[in-house]
């Protein structure tokens, strides 16, 4: 499982809704979520090279998201921004399967991080 291409999966996701939830609103709010999307882009390149610092941003920046996506969802009944909260808890997920994976890699290999 490549983290990389899911965070990009996640971005193009909240990059397309965000930038059409913008043209139907109007709303400059609704592009939050494609400048969270670019983010996740832009991260996704140090942390297909292993860049553990890189992806600790990512995922605190993925579930502070589907938080917030969640809450706006449910509070405006928004299903658009719904569905952005289940894509990012979703990625979320996977990103949290990767490095429980690659954690038992490195206990089965003898390696040890303090």
């Amino acid at each position: 499982m490549n983290i990389y291409r899911i965070m990009i999966a996640n971005a193009v996701v909240l990059i397309g809704l965000g930038v059409f939830g913008f043209m139907i609103s109007g709303s400059p709010t609704a592009l939050i979520a494609p400048g969270i999307g670019l983010i996740l882009i832009i991260l996704s390149f140090p942390v297909k090279k292993d860049n553990k610092t890189a992806a600790h941003i990512a995922v605190t920046l993925t579930f502070v998201s589907f938080l917030m996506f969640l809450v706006t969802g449910i509070m405006r009944s928004n299903l658009m921004v719904i569905v952005m909260a289940i894509f990012t808890f979703f990625a979320f997920v996977l990103y949290i399967m990767d490095f429980l994976r690659r954690k038992k890699e490195r206990e089965e290999s003898g390696q040890t991080t303090a």
